[in-house]
């Protein structure tokens, strides 16, 4: 399989939009390219965008969010470059249960214009064609990711919002701490009527995670930044928990610490921490988790041993964790957008307690990675989007 020949062939059979490709195990999957037009692509979503219950692609980059309607990926614009300059992220779920989902965008951000950033919610129109009308929301610096999620237990959903830096951040060291927030989900959201709520602050936050929920019944939040991975536990309104979990990357401000974050889980049920590292680092590392003896698996585990499995990446900046191949325990897909760009596969060996890497994709600056069933079949799928080379990305994956 590593062979130059092997290679060859790969390269060949990547350059075509569909095809059916092997991977190290002998499992195939399709590659179906969605959008080979998208200029600097930067994030990708899989959600229900139009209430029909079949998840949708949703991506965005330069100053365009885009969605694509399963199953013929017809591509609608929600916003162009008059409407949100700088876009930077989304997340999309329906918050008001009304069958039709609504988008939180990120925009207006600049690496060194750390005050700089603005939040709002885009609700659709009547129709599917339809302009989608735009609430603002709030101004806030250095705006980077979203998520959505019932942070404080009312069974509604959250805005969670991560600045990567604080307003007086500044290069090369970017030292201000960002201020992890929410908007609280029983507010007027859609009316532009919320305020924000501090959960922590981190410095250089670069991604976020919000997981199932904790020992107290609410989720909590995973953040990748300069201290590793911090765990931050609502507790009760007004007080949260935060728990240094590991440290990632050793290093020299801003380049250590975590870049991406997210919690998989092996067969026995154990979880782990599946990172990017440093900041838009060079490596993949899963930390896994034990709790000693024969206790049941629980999060956070008593400690966690780290396990680089690749450290060739150059500006790695796309991760997933999903189980493609129905073994029970998760795989690792990550990606980087730098020279010798690719999207690649780590999966676990359970006899040898190692990782074996596969090269899926070496057509594509990955910028982004997220998951979901998008034929229904019950297998995971893989959606990439890669910035330098214009393209939006569908893996699926067939078990044998």
């Amino acid at each position: 399989m590593k062979t130059a020949g092997f290679r060859l062939v790969l390269g060949l059979l990547l350059s075509t939009a569909y095809c059916l490709l092997p991977t190290a195990n002998s499992q195939t999957f399709d590659r179906t390219v969605i959008d080979a037009n998208f200029p600097g692509a930067y994030q990708v979503e899989v959600a229900d965008v139009n209430g029909d219950k079949k998840p949708d692609i949703i991506a965005l980059g330069g100053s365009t969010c885009a969605w694509y309607e399963n199953p013929t990926w017809k591509k609608r614009i929600v916003t162009g470059g008059k409407q949100t300059p700088g876009i930077i992220s989304t997340a999309t779920a329906d918050i008001d249960g009304d069958g039709k989902a609504e988008i939180a965008i990120a925009y207006e951000f600049a690496m060194n214009a750390p005050t700089t950033g603005k939040l709002l919610l885009a609700v659709q129109g009547r129709g599917l064609d339809d302009p989608w009308k735009l609430v603002p929301i709030a101004d806030i610096g250095s705006i980077h990711r979203l998520r959505w999620g019932d942070i404080n237990g009312d069974k509604r959903l959250d805005l969670v919002v991560a600045p990567i830096f604080g307003p007086k951040a500044k290069p090369p060291i970017y030292d201000d701490p960002a201020r992890l927030v929410f908007f609280d989900g029983k507010e007027d959201i859609k009316g532009g009527k919320t305020t924000s709520v501090l959960l922590a602050t981190r410095p250089v936050i670069h991604a976020i995670e919000v997981s199932d929920a904790g020992q107290r019944g609410l989720p909590f939040i995973l953040t990748a930044d300069n201290l590793g991975v911090g765990m931050v536990n609502p507790i009760s309104p007004g007080r949260n928990e935060v728990i240094d979990l590991v440290t990632g990357a050793k290093g020299d401000a801003p380049k250590r610490g975590c870049s991406e974050i997210h919690l998989g889980q092996l067969k026995d049920g154990m979880r782990f921490l599946a990172t990017l590292e440093p900041w838009h680092g060079n490596q993949v590392v899963v930390h896994l988790g034990t709790n000693g003896g024969s206790e049941a698996p629980k999060f956070p585990p008593r400690e966690f041993t780290r396990n680089v499995l690749d450290e060739t990446l150059a500006d790695g900046h796309a991760l997933w964790v999903t189980d493609v191949d129905g073994d029970g325990d998760d795989e690792v897909i990550a990606g980087h957008r730098g020279k010798d760009h690719r999207v690649s596969m780590y999966d676990f060996d359970r006899a040898k307690k190692t990782w074996a890497r596969t090269v899926l994709d070496r057509e594509v600056a990955a910028q982004d990675l997220r998951g979901g069933d998008l034929d229904g079949d019950g297998t995971p799928d893989v959606v990439t989007v890669g910035g330098s080379t214009h393209n939006v990305v569908w893996y699926h994956f067939r078990r044998k």
